[in-house]
């Protein structure tokens, strides 16, 4: 395999599993789930309970305290158990869904039709079951980024300190891996050793070092309080501050420094540009979703802030989900769209104001 500036850390974390995601030595992405936390990706097979009318929408029985809601006006229809489609849905109609929303307050999950490749075992399975069931768990966090990174045909290094996870990977129990040879000043590059193949685009690697935490090895604690902070330093010396409403993200940037003298507007575009740049890598890394208004330094020329835009445009389109840089505001305010993808990372750790 070449090699990788990518790796993929999965480690115990306080009480639950931390993912962290680097590239180029840099964390882009962060998630941390205790057991059975979400249940996002699911695929269930559900009863209708209840069918409303007047909604279009069904509410199902997944065998859980809270129902399910399933709206039968948008999308696809979901297939029954053997896998066709329904002529009428009814009280009792079993159907196949992915859950799309968790459960939250007093408000229910959320479902939709589940997809299926050609031949899944799911399908084959779900004719012999009886509903509700679960019939495929939700994915975990480093499931999706290792999927993700084979579809994008990304080199990527996995190391873990969890024998399941290794286990579950590789297929060999975890005493036939070796001890994890450190070297902390190469940790983030040079070709894996004794690592497992398992594909062209993945290795991995257990980490079995009790005396220094994997967590500790790549400083997850400090990169994790840095990305739950509310300031975020600049190289230039200048901030951005993010602060989270119920109803949208607003993220103000300052220069931090006095910034008179002949090289004011040089300083704004540079100090905006950086700005720029960790902006958008804070809303991937705290999984940040919904409106999000940013308030630059003010330029005094419009060609600066022309090239504003085309850089916020081009930094939206390198995230890994459909991020929007929409226009600027009559009071200058840029602002962008991101699509909820789970919770964020405040949401994860259970902070106030989350």
């Amino acid at each position: 395999m070449e090699q990788s500036s990518d790796k993929l850390i999965v480690c115990g974390f306080r009480d639950g599993i931390l993912t962290a995601w680097f590239q180029d030595a840099k964390p882009v992405e962060l998630a941390f789930s205790r057991e059975n936390e979400s249940e996002v990706g699911a695929i269930y097979l559900a009863r209708v309970s209840h069918v409303q009318k007047n909604l279009n929408a069904a509410f199902l029985d997944l065998g859980k305290e809270q129902p399910a809601y399933l709206n039968l006006e948008k999308g696809r229809l979901p297939r029954l158990a053997t896998g066709a489609l329904p002529a009428k849905i009814t009280e009792g109609t079993e159907l196949l869904v992915e859950i799309r929303k968790d459960a939250h307050a007093k408000k229910g999950y959320s479902a939709r039709a589940a997809t299926f490749r050609k031949n899944d075992p799911v399908l084959a399975r779900a004719a012999f079951l009886q509903a509700p069931r679960c019939l495929k768990p939700a994915p975990r966090q480093w499931e999706q980024i290792l999927a993700q990174c084979r579809r994008e045909k990304r080199s990527v290094e996995l190391v873990t300190d969890l024998p399941d996870i290794y286990e579950e990977l590789s297929g060999n129990p975890p005493t036939e891996m070796p001890a994890y040879q450190k070297n902390l000043p190469e940790r983030f590059r040079g070709e894996p050793v004794n690592a497992v193949a398992l594909d062209a685009y993945c290795s991995l690697r257990l980490y079995t070092d009790e005396k220094l935490k994997l967590a500790s090895v790549y400083s997850l604690e400090t990169t994790v309080q840095s990305a739950l902070a509310r300031r975020v330093w600049l190289p230039s010396g200048g901030n951005i501050v993010i602060e989270r409403t119920e109803a949208l993200t607003v993220i103000d940037v300052n220069s931090g420094k006095d910034v008179r003298g002949k090289d004011k507007e040089a300083t704004l575009r540079r100090t905006n540009r950086e700005a720029a740049e960790e902006l958008m890598r804070q809303l991937r890394l705290r999984n940040l979703s919904g409106i999000i208004l940013v308030d630059f330094i003010d330029f005094a020329d419009e060609a600066d802030v022309t090239a504003l835009t085309e850089t916020l445009t081009a930094l939206a389109e390198r995230d890994s989900v459909a991020t929007r840089f929409v226009d600027m505001t009559q009071l200058n305010l840029a602002e962008l769209i991101r699509p909820r993808r789970g919770k964020s990372l405040q949401e994860q750790f259970f902070l106030p104001n989350s």
